[in-house]
């Protein structure tokens, strides 16, 4: 049988393009990584508390950093922001995440959304914007550092090393932010091969040699999952992709 290795880039390009398989054509198996991200703001910033950043957003557009139009970046900010009550951000696309995290530092635009590690080799460069949303190993350094002080936690919960960032979600706001990646194969893989591929997955994810791969590449620590909480999340970001996509303009029907 085929195993599939996918990521919400897969769903969205499904989605934007109708003669490929779609989610429905899926069976999610394990998940691999579950990385929350945080939004932050640059050590200047005036934006100072969650309810600074979530006001200056009703009273303009914010800019918010990016790595491409309608892909899980401009997703993820546009759901953000609608469930805040905010004003629709708007994209600025960036090469990749350490380009971000180099202009969160300066201050070139308002807000800001990178990928885990891209920014590592580029922390002490300076650069231009007052806020992001990142994931916590993407700044890990300009954290450390002070460059970056984090406001809220697009996590289900209040994570370990941030016990003092409320999630979004203790503030009102109905939104998470995680980069998803795990395994699917297609649907009609008999029931007893999905479950056993279930269980080996799992089990060598397990191991100590996955478990130093996660916390050496900053991810959360509780990664992995099994088919019913990779699935259920799958299936929410499919929709929130779709809804998404439509209301940008970038997806009909």
């Amino acid at each position: 049988h085929t195993i599939i290795l996918v990521t919400q880039t897969h769903l969205l390009t499904q989605l934007r393009n109708p003669s490929l398989p779609q989610f429905a054509d899926l069976i999610p198996v394990a998940r691999a990584t579950a990385d929350p991200r945080l939004v932050l703001v640059r050590r200047e910033s005036p934006l100072r508390t969650p309810q600074d950043l979530v006001e200056a957003g009703k009273q303009r557009s914010l800019r918010f950093g990016g790595t491409h139009v309608g892909g899980v970046d401009h997703v993820t900010i546009f759901a953000f922001g609608r469930a805040a009550g905010m004003q629709r951000p708007t994209l600025v696309p960036f090469r990749g995440g350490g380009e971000i995290v180099i202009n969160l530092v300066g201050g070139n635009i308002d807000t800001a959304v990178v990928n885990p590690g891209e920014a590592e080799a580029q922390l002490r460069v300076g650069g231009k914007i007052d806020t992001a949303v990142v994931h916590p190993g993407e700044a890990e350094a300009q954290l450390r550092s002070g460059e970056l002080r984090p406001l809220i936690s697009l996590a289900d919960g209040r994570l370990d090393a941030f016990r003092d960032v409320p999630t979004a979600k203790e503030l009102g706001i109905d939104a998470t932010g995680y980069t998803l990646r795990g395994f699917c194969v297609l649907k009609g893989t008999p029931e007893d091969r999905v479950a056993r591929l279930e269980a080996g997955l799992i089990e060598a994810m397990s191991g100590p040699i996955y478990k130093s791969y996660l916390q050496n590449t900053g991810q959360a620590p509780d990664s992995v999952a099994g088919r019913q909480v990779w699935g259920a999340q799958l299936e929410q970001f499919n929709k929130d992709g779709r809804e998404a996509l439509q209301a940008l303009g970038l997806l009909r029907g």
